[in-house]
């Protein structure tokens, strides 16, 4: 794993309890220097020189012995080049970074928005003050900053409170007022069409122009496509899809689950669909995919070979193509496994466990070889090493959320955006400039910090210059964050020649 999140190993035991597969956990991997044994170059008894064959329910035949026509290497080139593409070609700080995910023109939309339901909430005689793009950035960077500091789950009030233990940044950029002001007005839509779009789109109030697995954003509170998962930690939520890059653990694609639309007749094959919806971007990349059973199917392994992209998957055992001789049973013994080979796709079945088997469909390695010394098909100990992607990312966005707590389920939405985008940004920054803060742990802490900073820098300067009453407390915090305030000069005091006004007289 990178060094960049060596600081979310302290919540390790904290994901263990709901972080599983099919397969064996992470300790199983190998690394590429353990010895491999190709079974097909064993001797074979003469009962097992016969080439051997598995029916299954759905009419597949699979072959023992795999094709030499479809015996090609397991390693998987990409075609295209890993790293910042042109879109990042202009970025020359961490803000920038930042920004290539969360734009201006998003930002723009918020604003717009959200001073429409300002203007609604604001009554005649009282005094409009409009949200400026401004006042969004710093409103965004003390969201990141309170996550740093693990202030997300405290209350808006004890935050700007006077304590000597609370940092002065959140006093010194804006006042608590304005920040509820601005939670309390954030909308991501047209609120007087939203009812009309809602009929055709449960997603409609935020709605705007590698490794798949779920995350679940917490959430409570009633709404229409919240879901249950007992084996996350938030348990309720919402839910979405992400493709995550393994290596640098990068969201390249992301959606959520709403269930069915209105009137929308059932859905079916969801999970392929979903698979499909996902890599849209990287159709013809030859990129291998990892995905667990609720997703794997034979149907789409060969749809994704249509496209150029192979697939490592484990598979639901009444799954009508899997051969009953590859199921699960008393007899067979823990450690042999069995091979079986169709039309360019593998599938293993390999006993980890007493009457267990675990079920992979593969259509990237195309032999059946195993490591020599724990017996472990390399299918699996691939699996083992990306399956995990996801379920790391949820891991980083716990660690440091700027979530805060919400009733409002697109507001919720909006926090989970900030936090990938942190996430994102980070990843860009380091391949850009890979000498940033190289020798020192705790780099994901270190950019957070500049990156809340510089969001509110500029409120900071502008508070420091342009205010002119300001509570002293304000007025000290705004020093200590380095921006002290600029006042005007006195002015000189009248001499004794100068016309001194009459004192008013008592009545």
């Amino acid at each position: 794993m990178s060094s960049w999140i060596d600081d979310e190993s302290d919540d390790e035991d904290f994901y263990d309890q709901y972080i599983g597969s099919e397969t064996e956990n992470a300790e199983s991997q190998t690394s590429e220097e353990d010895d491999e044994i190709d079974l097909e170059n064993l001797k074979l008894d003469d009962d097992s020189t016969e080439r051997s064959l598995y029916s299954s329910k759905s009419g597949i035949t699979w072959s023992s012995i795999p094709s030499s026509s479809t015996k090609i290497s397991s390693s998987n080139d990409t075609n295209e080049k890993t790293g910042p593409t042109g879109f990042t070609e202009n970025v020359s700080s961490i803000e920038d970074s930042f920004m290539c995910f969360m734009s201006e023109k998003i930002i723009r939309k918020i604003l717009i928005y959200s001073n429409m339901e300002h203007i609604r909430n604001t009554t005649s005689n009282e005094k409009t003050e409009e949200i400026t793009m401004m006042e969004i950035k710093a409103f965004i960077g003390l969201l990141l900053l309170g996550g740093l500091l693990g202030k997300s789950k405290k209350s808006i009030r004890s935050i700007w409170r006077r304590n000597p233990l609370e940092s002065p940044i959140f006093k010194a950029t804006m006042s608590r007022e304005r920040f509820e002001k601005i939670i309390s007005c954030l909308r991501f839509d047209d609120k007087t069409t939203r009812e009309g779009r809602g009929k055709s789109d449960k997603f409609a109030a935020i709605r705007t122009d590698v490794t798949i697995d779920e995350l679940l954003l917490g959430f409570r509170v009633k709404c229409p496509f919240r879901q249950f998962i007992p084996k996350k930690h938030d348990k309720y939520g919402l839910k979405f899809w992400l493709c995550v890059d393994v290596d640098s653990y990068y969201v390249l694609n992301a959606f959520p689950y709403i269930g069915r639309q209105p009137h929308q007749e059932r859905q079916t094959q969801i999970g392929a669909s979903v698979v499909l919806e996902l890599l849209l971007p990287l159709y013809d990349s030859n990129r291998n995919v990892s995905i667990d059973n609720f997703f794997t199917s034979v149907p789409l392994v060969k749809e994704l070979q249509m496209k150029n992209l192979t697939l490592i998957g484990t598979l639901r055992k009444n799954k009508p193509e899997i051969p009953i001789e590859f199921q699960s049973n008393r007899k067979r013994e823990i450690g042999p496994s069995l091979f079986g080979f169709h039309g360019g796709l593998t599938l293993a079945s390999f006993v980890h466990k007493q009457n267990k088997a675990a079920l992979l469909l593969c259509s990237k390695h195309h032999d059946n070889q195993v490591n020599m010394k724990n017996g472990k098909p390399i299918i699996v100990l691939d699996y083992n090493k990306t399956k995990g992607t996801v379920d790391t990312v949820d891991q980083m966005c716990h660690k440091y959320t700027a979530k805060r707590g919400t009733r409002r389920w697109p507001l919720c939405v909006f926090y989970g955006m900030i936090d990938i985008a942190a996430i994102n940004a980070l990843i860009v920054w380091k391949a850009k400039n890979p000498q940033w803060n190289q020798n020192k742990k705790f780099q994901r802490r270190l950019f957070l910090e500049e990156l809340g900073l510089s969001l509110v820098s500029n409120l900071l300067d502008f508070r420091s210059k342009t205010s002119k009453f300001l509570n002293k407390d304000v007025e000290n915090a705004l020093a200590i964050v380095g921006y002290p305030m600029v006042k005007n000069l006195q002015e000189p005091e009248p001499n004794e020649n100068s016309i001194q006004p009459k004192k008013r007289k008592r009545c």
